[in-house]
């Protein structure tokens, strides 16, 4: 039997035969065309939590390993694939929260589908992305940030970036990179590009070793979705605590204080703006490429991680979001290796 008659993807595989599949992705005697043809078949539909959490729990195995000290890390992250062109708001805000004190072991890679990514801006800072597992360790008990960047962890998906390349389309990699943090995170912020995301996401992480997390799915002003919470519209936020998806919560942006920002205020039309806007927000109100609306934006996204860290209820949302703006308003210094910090 071929791959297609075996494990057809066509319709939802069982746990077993979900892992199964993935060990058959990343073998290299795999006919890529095959794979390929796989990959195709998957992105017809969204995957279920089990799948999710058996094809992760596979390459999860694979990688490798990160000593975190037995910190309770946390990771702020999205799917991509929303089409926003807005800054890495996931990584401002991992930086800010590591500024707070919050031990952040942020996973990601260049970008994809985004105009800039996780792995991009973090080299613009000047961060090395070859640093080994004793320096990100270091870093880590330092400064509360490491950033792992996700091909020095996963060798075993190289082989698939070229088949990924001329498919030319979103696949089921796309929704991984969320869930294959070496670092396993007690703590976990996760944006979801469609709403019909959220449960399977949210049932993924349930099954794993995340103690809280918030997977969330905003809406702009214009309706479209983004994997991010938004200050533009509703934002459908399902948390997760101790193995345990609980009802889903919507937040407005007018409840939480957050005033309607102008037409495209967040959008960024290629990297070099996007770097740009970044270094504003880190630099504060008085760098000319600081706009309000990213950091509200990134407030938002920080006030979450807050609220995990502090085992407080998103009723505490306006208050952290507050702390966070007051930091993005007077900027502050990017928690990275002294040395490694460009001028």
């Amino acid at each position: 039997m071929t791959l297609l008659t075996s494990h057809n993807p066509i319709r939802p595989l069982p746990a077993d035969t979900a892992a199964e599949l993935m060990r058959t992705f990343v073998d290299q005697d795999t006919d890529a065309l095959l794979v390929g043809a796989c990959l195709a078949l998957l992105a017809q539909r969204d995957p279920s939590a089990e799948e999710l959490h058996a094809f992760a729990s596979v390459l999860l195995a694979e990688a490798q390993p990160f000593d975190r000290c037995d910190l309770a890390v946390l990771d702020v992250v999205g799917t991509g694939g929303d089409g926003a062109s807005t800054p890495n708001l996931s990584t401002l805000s991992s930086l800010l929260l590591a500024h707070l004190g919050v031990p952040v072991a942020k996973h990601g890679n260049r970008a994809a589908t985004s105009t800039c990514g996780s792995a991009d801006l973090m080299e613009a800072l000047g961060y090395d992305l070859s640093r080994a597992p004793a320096q990100l360790k270091q870093d880590l008990a330092t400064n509360n940030f490491a950033f792992l960047f996700a091909p020095a962890y996963h060798p075993l998906l190289g082989r698939l970036r070229e088949i990924r390349r001329r498919l030319g389309i979103p696949t089921i990699f796309n929704l991984l990179g969320p869930l294959l943090n070496p670092a396993r995170p007690a703590y976990q912020v996760l944006g979801v590009a469609r709403d019909t995301l959220l449960e399977p996401m949210a049932g993924a992480l349930a099954q794993g070793e995340l103690q809280r997390g918030f997977v969330i799915h905003g809406k702009n002003a214009q309706g479209d979705g983004m994997d991010e919470a938004s200050i533009e519209g509703p934002t459908r936020v399902l948390e997760l605590r101790d193995g345990k998806v609980l009802a889903t919560e919507v937040l407005v942006p007018r409840d939480l204080g957050i005033a309607a920002p102008e037409r495209d205020a967040l959008r960024v039309e290629d990297r070099t703006q996007a770097l740009a806007v970044a270094r504003g927000c880190l630099h504060g109100s008085t760098s000319a490429d600081f706009r309000p609306a990213v950091a509200d934006a990134v407030a938002l996204q920080a006030g979450l991680g807050l609220l995990l860290h502090r085992n407080a209820s998103l009723s505490e949302l306006p208050a952290a979001m507050r702390q966070c703006r007051d930091v993005l308003e007077n900027g502050f210094e990017v928690p990275l290796p002294a040395r490694e910090i460009a001028a």
